[in-house]
């Protein structure tokens, strides 16, 4: 006849057991990209300085072109801001303008981080200006003239579902980058891939 094993010996090895499966399971690329995010912010230049003011002009500048176009006006949100500010600092230390990371995270990514269950709606613009010689809002108000210019950009801008806006701003030296998301979580037409990013 066997001998029975102890019961806190069995109960140490499904503990054992659970931990060594809890650290097979993938992380998943959202969780894993808020760890990503406060990296880049903490690699940014000494010189570099998120600008909470240019990100609220900005915010108030889309707004103008939305009642433009007979939109209703954004609410601005600080929801998506740290996603935002984030992809920012990747245009900066990547030398880039888009939406990708050089860590391989997506769009998609980078919202689920912040709004884990959030699948509706949602766009993105970014842009950068590096000419400087100007006043830091009127360098604001040139970058954000690339998008209306750019009629996918403009599109993205005075797209009627929206109802939130998350800004982005950073300056580093003469040269200012910046990021918008947009998103309407409540649109019933909403799905997974219904991506706007230009």
């Amino acid at each position: 006849m066997g001998r029975t094993r102890p019961s806190h010996v069995i109960s140490g090895a499904v503990l054992a057991l659970g931990a060594l499966f809890a650290l097979t399971q993938p992380v998943h690329a959202d969780v894993r990209y808020k760890a990503y995010a406060v990296k880049l912010m903490q690699s940014l230049p000494a010189s570099s300085k998120v600008r909470p003011d240019l990100e609220a002009y900005l915010t108030s500048l889309a707004n103008a072109e939305r009642r433009r176009a007979g939109r209703n006006p954004l609410k601005q949100s600080k929801k998506l801001q740290k996603a935002a500010r984030a992809q920012a600092a990747e245009m900066i230390l990547g030398n880039f303008v888009g939406h990708h990371t050089r860590g391989g995270f997506d769009f998609g990514d980078r919202i689920r981080a912040y709004m884990p269950e959030f699948e509706d709606l949602r766009g993105e613009n970014a842009a950068r200006d590096r000419k400087g010689g100007a006043s830091a809002k009127a360098q604001a108000k040139r970058l954000f003239g690339q998008w209306l210019k750019s009629r996918r950009h403009r599109r993205n801008l005075i797209r009627a579902e929206y109802r939130f806006v998350s800004s982005g701003a950073i300056q580093v030296g003469r040269h200012l980058y910046a990021v918008q998301i947009f998103w309407e979580p409540q649109s019933p037409r909403a799905s997974i891939n219904q991506l706007f990013i230009d």
